[in-house]
């Protein structure tokens, strides 16, 4: 349900595009979010460049409209209008779900055909970009930035792919191979993106002859591949990664490419939709479902989505299987916008599941067979269905999905999840999923919620963040242990006798990830055969991407996924002999900065040999500058512990995580500058808190690759009767602090989550803590970084080290903390250490 991302920055006025595309799980989505670097090589052009200045729109005229789809569908309208002067108007609509919304853009040019003014218009309020010379000025409500342009900075904006004109014009087709401008992406920062010319084709469309140069255009994140005649004149531009394709009008026969598998399912059928089906629960409560059928006569299989965030949101993926011959059905969970009830989350699902699975496979049309996917919740629900043995369900696909409640979501080993917590309570009450613009999560972006949870106690944050009480926040803080309320959204215990194959999918950062490792490890514990995983270098997601951030893992890393899927159903759900679960490994992990794919049959890989490594120091780690060691060194017996004072009224930050606060969003920075202040706070946090154990190794000095699951073992002491345990894994690369891993546990959890027992005062507690998992290269000059902290504020619940109820009580103490590293008390960290072939990950890291 969420990203905890390596590096969480504000880049200013981050449009409603961003927000919609997200919620439309549609993308041209490039990433915005990492400092310019200088651009590689300039394109020669018969007119000099001026320096500083932007492209000038002027001497092109172009007018139409495009569209883009998303596989089939189509759900963006582009209509633009550029004249010769340079003057630019541009309406995007984007059509989904029974709802539009519309952003406008309006370009303003000066006397040379440069754009002195961008004025937009989008359901989140106007914002607009104001240019004097080289400065560009960002206003977004209260919100100021600039942004530098460099010589010939060319456009870039989400919904307008006619501004793809320009790196075309700018590129030297007589110089050829891969060239570097700076790209303006309207409204948010100057980046450098390059582009190649592929070829030249010969396609006819509608009795023309068309001869279209193509080109591959590389951002941060994603690849385009634009397709344009002699006059750098757009007709397609095609992101294969995101299945989604801009196309001109008239044009659409260009977005025809040949079946390039005959084993997988093609789109042949036409859909028939049957909205708002009510579907009967065990308590005859009648739950709201839409079906997408394809039109035939034959009985076929089913997929199921269950979803508390509005199921016409799901109808590209529902035409999506019917046209590849499934029966789709997507539900509201009950309680949820078309469904009757009352909402509350996860304690319903179980039954709800299976009563809809067995619902759908009695009907004339279904084959008996029935299949799940979805991400997040969409995957949760999938389990707690399994979790019940539903005769026709034959196997799932449950994305980015969280494990048993207390070990991620709304508790973390007994640490509560309050950010995470209150903002998806938010999320949820005012339905900002159903609300296309992305407007309303925008706004709920906009709030401070570090300052709102600096309040105590934390069970009254509903009325701070929501304005009113939320009776199922307020049961989640009454239960604060694995009490009998959350045996009815736990299911691991119950898989015992779910003996389907399952594909779990998740990424590196996503912040439900600990799910797949978790999910998998269940299911292998029972003896369940055909599990499937895939682990990517992606966020809470369920397409991969190439990207994230200003971190690029390159285009190997952007892996079909939707592909994956109907693959799997084609095999389990239609019985296609096509090497799913016979002749394909089963796990498939990606290793960062040796960007590769390493496959196996389990997980971890049968190749893992777990290597400790060890803290030490004389006795005074605090802070970055201390004298804290990692090495794989055994430590000493007579080692010193690090000492360090926890306090609950000052609670340690979590490194990864900065808020600017409402004075700082009004003061008028540079984007480069919001990102390089965001990418330093990390050190800034360690380097500055006492309360913080840094434990750094020397630098590497050849490549060391991790890949799989990861713990820590900690031995400490704490003057207090309970207190929190954190453990982070820093990769130090090239001057930046990046979080590979955050484990924590309430120390009073420490043998159970059932049967919380309070610490005795002084004495020494040896600790396990899940630090998830990761795949990672460190390269030759990089350096790794424990970091030990009883804190992560504000993402989760302060102990208040007293004992009693954390999130209920105000009263607290600082606790005296005692980390020991000792021979006798060895704290380290497991790795999951992969040896890789010569060569792999040898590019040198500048630290």
């Amino acid at each position: 349900m969420f990203n905890r991302c390596i590096r969480i920055a504000k880049l200013g006025p981050l449009f409603g595009v961003g927000v919609a595309v997200v919620l439309a799980a549609v993308a041209i989505d490039v990433r915005a979010q990492s400092a310019p670097s200088p651009a590689a090589s300039q394109a020669t052009s018969s007119s000099r460049p001026a320096e500083g200045l932007p492209v000038p729109l002027a001497g092109f005229s172009d007018e139409g409209t495009f569209y883009l789809y998303k596989n089939e569908d189509r759900i963006i309208t582009s209509k633009f209008k550029w004249e010769p002067s340079g003057r630019f108007e541009a309406i995007n609509t984007l059509s989904m779900a029974g709802q539009n919304a519309e952003f406008k853009f309006k370009f303003t040019p000066d006397a040379d055909g440069r754009f002195v003014r961008i004025d937009i218009e989008q359901p989140q309020g106007a914002a607009t970009v104001e240019r004097e010379g080289s400065l560009g000025r960002i206003s977004f409500k209260e919100q100021k930035a600039t942004v530098t342009f460099k010589p010939d900075t060319i456009l870039f904006e989400n919904f307008t792919p006619v501004f793809m004109t320009q790196a075309v014009q700018r590129y030297d087709r007589k110089a050829g191979g891969k060239q570097t401008f700076p790209v303006f992406i309207v409204g948010r920062v100057v980046i450098d993106a390059s582009l190649e010319y592929t070829d030249t084709i010969e396609r006819s469309v509608g009795g023309r002859d068309l001869k279209l140069d193509r080109y591959t255009y590389y951002f941060p994140g994603v690849d385009i591949h634009i397709w344009s005649d002699a006059g750098a004149k757009i007709y397609l531009a095609d992101v294969p990664a995101q299945r989604a394709a801009y196309v001109r009008e008239g044009y659409e026969s260009l977005r025809k490419a040949p079946a390039d598998d005959p084993l997988l399912s093609q789109p042949t059928f036409e859909v028939i939709e049957m909205r708002g089906a009510e579907i009967p629960m065990r308590d005859g409560l009648k739950l709201s479902a839409d079906l997408y059928l394809p039109k035939t006569d034959k009985k076929v299989p089913v997929i199921l989505t269950r979803t508390p965030y509005k199921k016409e949101m799901s109808e590209l993926e529902g035409r999506f299987y019917a046209r590849r011959g499934y029966a789709m059905a997507i539900q509201d969970c009950r309680g949820r916008f078309g469904s009757p009830g009352e909402w509350e989350p996860f304690v319903n699902e179980k039954q709800d599941g299976f009563d809809t699975i067995e619902w759908l496979a009695a009907q004339s049309w279904c084959d008996g067979k029935v299949g799940m996917i979805g991400g997040s919740y969409l995957g949760w629900v999938q389990w707690w269905a399994l979790s019940q043995n539903p005769p026709h369900l034959v196997t799932i696909i449950p994305n980015v999905a969280p494990p048993d409640p207390f070990y991620n979501f709304p508790y973390e080993y007994g640490v509560f999840f309050v950010w995470g917590g209150i903002w998806w309570a938010d999320i949820v009450e005012q339905n900002a999923t159903g609300d296309l613009s992305g407007a309303t999560i925008s706004k709920i972006m906009e709030k401070k919620f570090g300052k709102l949870l600096m309040e105590l106690p934390v069970i009254e944050a509903d009325k701070r963040v929501l304005g009113k009480e939320s009776k199922w926040w307020r049961t989640w803080i009454e239960h604060n242990t694995a009490d009998t309320y959350w045996a009815r959204a736990s299911f691991h215990d119950s898989l015992t006798s779910a003996r389907i194959p399952v594909f779990h999918q998740s990424g590196w950062f996503d912040g439900d990830g600990i799910g797949s490792k978790l999910n998998y490890a269940a299911m292998r514990k029972h003896g369940h055969p055909n599990q499937k995983l895939i682990l990517g270098p992606w966020g809470h997601q369920v397409e991969a991407s190439r990207a994230l951030g200003d971190w690029d893992f390159g285009p190997q890393a952007a892996i079909d996924l939707p592909r994956e899927y109907l693959r799997w159903f084609d095999h389990w759900l239609k019985g296609v002999d096509n090497g799913v679960g016979a002749t394909e490994p089963l796990v498939k992990i990606f290793v960062m900065n040796s960007n590769v794919w390493l496959e196996g049959d389990t997980y971890p890989l049968p190749q893992t040999k777990l290597e400790k490594w060890y803290i030490t120091s004389g006795g005074a780690a605090n802070t970055s500058e201390g004298d804290g060691k990692l090495t794989r060194e055994p430590p000493a017996a007579d080692c010193k512990p690090d000492t360090y004072t926890y306090n609950p009224g000052d609670p340690t930050p979590m490194p990864s995580y900065r808020e600017e606060t409402e004075e700082e969003e009004k003061i008028e920075r540079s984007q480069e500058e919001k990102i390089k202040i965001a990418k330093e706070y990390h050190e800034k946090v360690t380097a500055g808190r006492r309360d913080i154990l840094v434990y750094t190794t020397e630098p590497f000095e050849k490549p060391y690759t991790f890949a799989g699951p990861m713990s820590a073992t900690l031995h400490a002491s704490t003057s207090a009767r309970d207190t929190d345990w954190f453990v982070r894994l820093v990769m130090l690369d090239k001057g930046d602090a990046v979080q590979l891993a955050e484990g924590k546990i309430r120390a009073r959890y420490r043998d159970s989550m059932s049967e919380p027992l309070l610490l005795e005062p002084g004495k020494t507690y040896e600790y396990t803590i899940d630090l998830w998992q990761t795949g990672i290269t460190i390269r030759k000059g990089a350096r790794l970084r424990v970091e030990i902290a009883s804190a992560s504020f504000p993402f989760f619940s302060r102990n208040l080290n007293t004992g009693g109820h954390n999130e209920k009580e105000s009263e607290y103490i600082a606790a005296e903390q005692t980390v020991y590293h000792d021979a006798a008390r060895p704290t380290h960290v497991l790795l999951p250490m992969i040896e890789m072939p010569e060569g792999e990950g040898e590019g040198e890291s500048s630290e």
